[in-house]
C-alpha cells in the first residue's frame, strides 16, 4: 500500500487515506469484489478511481446520471494533459464519432476509466465492441438502486451482474451512501458479489443539522421554505419538490419572495436547459435551485448549505441520500424536511396504485408469451396494457418466477427470451414476488412516517435505521427534537408577538380576533381568519391585516372551532345571539 499512498498523492494530491478508503483500494487492486458503504462526502469515488488509475486494464463505471459522469470525468481529466487523459465517458450527448473514438481507446488499452450509463448495455453493438477491451473492475455506483429497483423493474439494471461477468471483469465494486443492512445483503445477491470485502465507515454526518418542520398547508410550507432561505448564509441551497408542477410553482414563488433567480430543474425541461441550470448552480451564478429528485445525484458541489424537501419522500433512504448533498465540505449545513399531512395520503395513493393483482399478471404473461417467436419477445409496452410502470414491474416478477429473461430495452418496449412455462407454480412465484414488492413499499411508508412523526433524536434514528450502532457525535445543533429552536418560525410571528400572542397561543389569538376585528365576527369567520382564508368577505373588511391572520393555518378547521366553542363555554368569549351572532370578549377574559 506504500505504492497506493504514492499514487494517492500523485493523482489526487492527498497525503493519506480517509477511513475505509485504504481497505477498499487494497481489495480492488487484489481483484476482490467490494461493497463500499460510506456517507455522502466521505470519498467513495476514490475507492475505485485510484485503483483504476493504478491498474493496467480498463475499469468500467456504471452510473445512473449523465451529470454524475460528466462531473467526475471533468474533475479527473483536469489532472492530465488533454492528449494523455486516461478517463472518458460514452453518452447520448456525444455524437457517434466521439463515442466510437472513446470505444477504440478503451479497446486499445489507452483508457483506464470509462463511464457509461446502464442503458448502454441494451446496445448489442456496444457490448460486442467493449468485449474487446481487457476489463478489470466493473463499478456499479449508487448501488442501492440495484436493490430498490428489484421491486420496480428496470431492465437496464436487471442484468448488470451478467454484463460484468460476460465482459470478463476480474472484480465488481459496488458503491453506495444509503444501504440498510437488508439492502446491503440484497446488493450482494443481485450483483452476485463473490466473497466481497465489505467496507462501511458509518452513516453519521456530524456537520448536518436535521430538522422536520410540520406544516399545515402548501402556503405554510412555501412561506417556511422561503423564510429558511432568506438569509444569504443559508445558501447555496437545493429545494426538492415532489412533482414537476410543484417544482415550477415553487420556483416562481421563491424567485419573487427571495428577490433572486431560483430556476426549476426537472425532466420535462429540455436537455440544454437542464444542463444550463446545473452548470450555473455549480458555478455559483444561481444560489438556489428547485428540482425533482434526479438533480444532484453524485454532483459534487461541496458548499451547499441547505437542502429543503417540499414533500416527504417515499423512503427514509431516499430522503437521507438527498439530504446528504448538503455540507460536503464539512462546514455546518442543514437538512430541512417540510412535512404536511396530505403527503401521507399521496404516499398511500401511489402505493395502492402500484399494487399488482392476479388479472394483470395473467394478462401480461399471456400477451408476452403469445407474441414470442422462437422463444424471443420484442413488443411495444403499450401492447401489454395501459399501466406503464406496473407492466414493467410484472415483467420483473415473471423474470423472478423463471418465466422470462428480460433484455435491456427502451422505455416503449420490452424485450427478452422465454425461459420457462407460465404454469401454476410459476404463477404462484410471480404473485408472491408482487406481494413482496407491495409489502416493501408499505414498510418504507411506515418507516419514513415513524421518523417524521417521531419524538426521538433524528440523528440517532437515522443511524439505527442504517444499522449503525455508534453514538451520535454532532458538531452542530443536532436536530429539531434535541433543539426545537432549529424549526423555522412561521413568517409574521413578530406581529403576533407584538400584541402578546405567542407562537402556539391559540386561545390568545382567538381572544385577540374577538376583541379587535371590526366589524365584529362570528365563530366561522374567526376560524377563517386564523387559518388564513381568502374569501371575499374576509378581504373586503381587511381581516387579513390582523397580526394573527393565518398564524394557525397548520390546524384543521374543526380543531380551531372546537377551541372557540370551549372558550364560549368557559365565559372567555360571549356571543351576541340573534340571527347573525358575533363574538366579543367575556368577563372571564377581562378578569384574567
Amino acid at each position: 500500500m506504500s505504492d497506493a499512498r504514492h499514487a494517492l498523492h500523485e493523482h489526487f494530491g492527498f497525503d493519506d487515506f480517509r477511513p475505509g478508503q485504504e481497505d477498499a483500494v487494497r481489495a480492488a487492486l487484489d481483484d476482490r469484489d467490494v461493497l463500499v458503504v460510506m456517507p455522502t462526502g466521505a470519498g467513495k469515488s476514490l475507492c475505485y478511481q485510484l485503483p483504476a488509475l493504478m491498474r493496467d486494464d480498463l475499469t468500467i463505471v456504471v452510473s445512473p446520471l449523465v451529470s454524475l459522469m460528466q462531473d467526475q470525468v471533468e474533475s479527473l481529466a483536469a489532472r492530465y494533459p488533454a492528449d494523455a487523459c486516461p478517463v472518458a465517458l460514452i453518452n447520448a450527448q456525444q455524437d457517434v464519432a466521439e463515442n466510437r473514438a472513446v470505444l477504440d481507446r478503451a479497446v486499445d488499452g489507452s483508457l483506464r476509466l470509462l463511464y457509461v450509463a446502464p442503458e448502454r448495455f441494451s446496445s448489442p453493438g456496444f457490448l460486442e465492441a467493449i468485449r474487446g477491451a481487457r476489463v478489470g473492475l466493473f463499478v456499479v455506483d449508487e448501488a442501492h438502486c440495484v436493490s430498490q429497483w428489484g421491486h420496480d423493474f428496470r431492465p437496464d439494471y436487471f442484468r448488470l451482474a451478467d454484463a460484468a461477468r460476460w465482459l470478463g471483469a476480474r472484480a465488481i465494486v459496488a458503491s453506495t451512501a444509503t444501504a440498510t443492512p437488508e439492502v446491503a445483503r440484497d446488493i450482494v445477491v443481485r450483483l452476485g458479489l463473490r466473497d466481497p470485502v465489505l467496507v462501511s465507515t458509518g452513516f453519521d454526518r456530524p456537520n448536518l443539522s436535521f430538522v422536520v418542520v410540520p406544516c399545515g398547508s402548501d402556503k405554510d410550507r412555501r412561506q417556511r421554505i422561503s423564510a429558511s432561505l432568506a438569509d444569504p448564509e443559508a445558501r447555496p441551497a437545493i429545494v426538492y419538490a415532489g412533482t414537476r408542477r410543484a417544482t415550477e410553482e415553487l420556483s416562481t414563488a421563491l424567485t419573487a419572495e427571495l428577490g433572486v433567480e431560483v430556476p426549476a430543474y426537472h425532466a420535462g425541461l429540455s436537455r440544454d436547459l437542464r444542463a444550463s441550470v446545473q452548470r450555473r448552480f455549480m458555478g455559483g451564478e444561481v444560489e438556489v435551485v428547485v428540482a425533482t429528485n434526479a438533480f444532484g445525484m453524485g454532483v459534487d458541489k461541496a458548499d451547499v448549505r441547505t437542502v429543503c424537501h417540499d414533500a416527504v419522500p417515499g423512503s427514509l433512504e431516499a430522503w437521507y441520500q438527498e439530504a446528504g448533498r448538503a455540507g460536503r465540505d464539512g462546514a455546518p449545513a442543514r437538512a430541512l424536511l417540510f412535512s404536511c399531512s396530505k403527503d401521507k395520503g399521496l404516499h398511500v395513493f401511489f402505493i395502492e396504485r402500484a399494487a399488482v393483482d392476479d388479472g394483470v399478471v395473467d394478462r401480461v404473461a399471456g400477451a408476452v408469451l403469445g407474441r414470442a417467436i422462437d422463444g424471443r419477445y420484442d413488443v411495444f409496452a403499450s401492447d401489454l396494457g395501459d399501466e406503464g410502470e406496473q407492466v414493467r414491474a410484472v415483467i420483473g416478477h415473471l423474470a423472478r418466477a423463471g418465466v422470462l429473461q428480460p433484455a435491456p430495452s427502451g422505455l416503449d418496449r420490452v424485450r427478452g427470451r422465454v425461459v420457462g412455462p407460465f404454469d401454476s407454480p410459476a404463477r404462484a412465484r410471480a404473485l408472491a414476488s408482487a406481494a413482496e414488492g407491495q409489502r416493501a413499499r408499505w414498510r418504507q411508508y411506515r418507516t419514513v412516517w415513524e421518523f417524521v412523526e417521531g419524538s426521538q433524536c433524528r440523528r440517532a434514528g437515522i443511524l439505527r435505521h442504517f444499522g449503525d450502532e455508534e453514538s451520535p457525535h454532532p458538531q452542530v445543533p443536532c436536530c429539531d427534537v434535541c433543539d426545537p429552536s432549529l424549526v423555522p418560525a412561521r413568517p409574521g410571528r413578530e406581529a403576533a408577538l407584538a400584541v402578546g400572542v405567542g407562537a402556539d397561543d391559540l386561545d390568545g389569538a382567538i381572544r385577540h380576533v374577538a376583541a379587535q376585528a371590526r366589524p365584529a365576527v362570528g365563530r366561522t369567520r374567526l376560524v377563517e381568519i386564523l387559518r388564513g382564508g381568502r374569501s371575499k368577505g374576509l378581504l373586503r373588511h381587511s381581516y387579513d391585516g390582523l397580526p394573527v391572520y393565518g398564524q394557525f393555518d397548520h390546524l384543521g378547521k374543526d380543531a380551531v372551532l372546537g377551541r372557540v366553542d370551549a372558550l364560549i363555554d368557559d365565559g372567555v368569549l360571549v356571543s351576541s345571539g340573534g340571527h347573525y351572532p358575533v363574538l366579543g370578549v367575556g368577563p372571564e377574559a377581562l378578569a384574567a
